[in-house]
């Protein structure tokens, strides 16, 4: 009987049975199950599976990595921190896990920032973990897309090893979502950037296993990155990764792990799938769809429960529905716990992707009505602040002096800025509609900061003009009311109209 067809009164009487068990002394537990369940072999056999699963996460799961306080505060307590490693110049700590420890630091030979990741220094003679270290370089090392960190070089040191990267800066999705779930358009976009990298690198061969918000970076300039290649494993060399990985152990974030994994059974790409449903959900409603009290229900849920559809859990509004429900498809197919029952390569993940954006352009373009009053306002307001540039340059002509230069210069820098940021977003809307939210998110500060700008330059220039010319100094106020009203009144109401809130 599969998880989804299981009664609910079973499981609560497995959950309830391996929750029991769990206050049982660890070598007691399994007469314990075997003597509760009655003699019930399906019973048993999931309750000392769950038990099984709970243990190895006990014993081998990394620990998480530091917050950023506790970085800074160790940072100068590190003995590398200020120290040169060949031609690496060490700057400070970028991250810490249990096993691993990643710098920021200059490559002086190639003048170039880097992430140089080490193993920490008390395990620096443990065999198998230089392995796993090895493997981490080897199999990042094969892969070359713009969504994955490239890998330099593995140095070793004083016989420790270290891994050069590329270093990316900006934040991780656990610190994006910090500040809520991502709105519709930025959520579809996001998933693709994952899935694209995520699929160049199963058409290698290599499984991530251990996608999660905290391995994935968006650029300042919004391109996606998947970090951290640390559990990831070649298809066609897991031979050799079942000699480094005792088999049984259970390596990864007990949150984002597939079923398969969780049993420490062979994985392939479609345990990453798994993940990445989880992900998505994640970022769509900003909760983790198996998240329990502890590790162990988390696992125990993975294994038996089906979450929520996603369509039921993200907010309505008009900033996140297009295109949800195609996403909801994808989700549910990703998050099935047989693996079977997932699509049936990454590839084909990115096309049901690309689908469900497609699905939102459309609904975007069938509500192109009500955004014809905010393209409007775009158009006569860039043409407005381009035509308001004569009469600062009349006054100009009227007002000598450096003053009225410095207002013709901040006024027609100002005009052109917001001018042609908003012809921008009149394009997007009217060719890229799908993108509009997020060109809108990159822009907004700029255009407000021109804005104010341009009003203020206005009224500046109409205070030089009232002792002689009277009349377009009034004009010239008239102007700069106008343009308050119009970015601080109309063009919210408008924008509210066309996209919501």
């Amino acid at each position: 009987m599969s998880a989804g067809d299981r009664p609910s009164s079973e499981w609560a009487e497995i959950n309830d049975l391996f929750h029991r068990a769990l206050e049982q002394p660890p070598a007691e537990r399994d007469a314990f199950v075997r003597k509760a369940a009655g003699g019930r072999p399906t019973i048993i056999r999931e309750v000392l599976s769950l038990l099984s699963s709970h243990e190895r996460a006990e014993t081998f799961i990394e620990q998480p990595a530091v917050n950023a306080d506790a970085l800074m505060a160790a940072a100068g307590a590190d003995p590398l921190v200020g120290q040169r490693l060949g031609h690496y110049q060490i700057r400070r700590l970028l991250g810490e896990g249990g096993m691993g420890i990643v710098y920021l630091a200059d490559d002086t030979r190639l003048g170039r920032e880097v992430a140089l990741k080490a193993v920490r220094a008390q395990f620096a003679d443990d065999p198998a973990r230089r392995a796993r270290f090895e493997r981490e370089a080897q199999a990042a090392a094969v892969l070359t897309h713009p969504g994955i960190a490239t890998v330099y070089a593995l140095e070793e040191f004083d016989g420790r090893l270290f891994i050069s990267s590329e270093y990316v800066a900006g934040e991780t999705l656990r610190t994006e979502l910090g500040r809520g779930p991502l709105s519709g358009t930025r959520l579809l976009e996001t998933a693709i950037g994952i899935a694209q990298p995520l699929a160049a690198a199963h058409a290698r061969g290599l499984v991530h296993r251990d996608l999660k918000p905290e391995n994935v970076i968006r650029t300042p300039e919004g391109a996606i990155k998947i970090l951290d290649f640390g559990l990831a494993r070649l298809q066609d060399r897991q031979s050799r990764d079942q000699a480094i990985t005792t088999a049984g152990t259970l390596l990864g974030t007990p949150a984002y792990m597939s079923p398969e994994q969780i049993r420490a059974t062979d994985v392939d790409f479609r345990s990453d799938l798994f993940s990445f449903g989880i992900v998505v959900y994640e970022l769509a409603t900003g909760v983790n769809p198996f998240t329990g009290g502890d590790p162990a229900s988390t696992i125990a849920r993975i294994l038996e429960v089906e979450p929520a559809r996603l369509a039921e859990r993200v907010p309505v509004s008009s900033a996140n529905t297009a295109g949800l429900g195609a996403l909801t498809r994808v989700v549910t197919t990703c998050l099935q716990k047989d693996r079977n029952a997932r699509y049936r390569s990454t590839r084909e993940l990115e096309a049901a992707l690309d689908a469900a954006r497609g699905a939102g352009v459309a609904a975007l373009e069938a509500a192109q009505p009500t955004t014809w009053w905010w393209q409007f306002h775009q158009g006569l307001a860039s043409l407005a602040y381009f035509l308001l540039l004569i009469p600062l340059a009349v006054a100009r002509t009227w007002v000598p002096g450096p003053l009225a230069v410095a207002i013709l210069v901040a006024g027609f820098i100002a005009a052109l800025v917001a001018g042609t940021l908003r012809l921008h977003l009149w394009f997007t809307v009217r060719k890229y509609p799908y993108e509009w939210r997020a060109q809108r998110d990159r822009t907004v500060l700029w255009i407000r900061v021109a804005d104010f700008v341009f009003a203020g330059a206005l009224a500046a220039s109409a205070l030089t003009l009232l002792p002689s010319h009277i009349e377009m100094a009034l004009v010239l106020i008239g102007a700069a009311v106008l343009v308050v009203l119009a970015f601080a009144v109309m063009e919210p109401a408008t924008e509210r109209a066309a996209f919501g809130p």
